[in-house]
């Protein structure tokens, strides 16, 4: 005779056996979200300082105190256009202008110009595209933080913009990518005729009065 201790133990292995098969077969739905759960924010779109739609056919970079470097895409290669029209470095022009789709706007401010150093501008960046379009930025004082400058584009808001693409530009300016001009050749030298030192000069008589 079965023990009744065995029974018990086989009704419940069987009736974990039949739960076990039921799960499988019928799995348990997620339950919804509550209405009230807190939704997770969203990340804002980076925003940039120049359009990346179009390619960069022309760029100018100014200062205060009247430095200015202005270079245009021709047939493909990067010219010089100011101070004076003349081949460019392509590796260094290259370099800048890759910076320019990259910078970013990191925040927009309420600002007077004056307090952003944009009264009067230390630098004016002017960029072309080749959709004809062109976007001027005048560029004001760096943030206290030193990781950007303040910026305002023409009669718009004031914008703290990335540093580091900023002075990638601002660099032609100090470091003007043109060939130097070349070193003019010395003069050859002139044939200069010696004084003859066996030839002592004549006194001239003259007559007492």
């Amino acid at each position: 005779m079965i023990k009744k201790q065995t029974w018990l133990l086989l009704a419940v292995f069987l009736a974990l056996a039949g739960a076990a098969i039921y799960f499988k077969y019928n799995p348990k739905e997620a339950a919804p979200a509550s209405r009230d759960a807190t939704p997770l924010p969203t990340r804002a779109p980076t925003e940039y300082l120049f359009p990346t739609e179009s390619a960069v056919a022309s760029l100018t970079v100014s200062s205060r105190d009247g430095k200015i470097v202005g270079l245009e895409l021709q047939d493909g290669k990067w010219a010089g256009v100011k101070p004076a029209k003349t081949e460019a470095d392509q590796a260094s022009v290259g370099a800048a202008i890759s910076q320019i789709s990259a910078i970013v706007v990191l925040a927009r401010l309420d600002l007077r110009p004056a307090d952003a150093g944009l009264a009067s501008p230390a630098n004016v960046i002017t960029v072309g595209f080749s959709d004809g379009a062109y976007v001027k930025v005048q560029i004001g004082d760096e943030t206290p933080t030193g990781t950007g400058y303040y910026a305002r584009k023409e009669n718009g808001n004031i914008l703290v913009v990335d540093k580091y693409g900023i002075d990638a530009l601002l660099t032609l300016l100090t470091s003007m990518p043109f060939p130097a001009p070349p070193t003019p050749s010395p003069l050859p030298p002139t044939d200069t005729p010696a004084p003859n030192g066996s030839e002592t000069p004549v006194p001239t008589a003259t007559k007492s009065p």
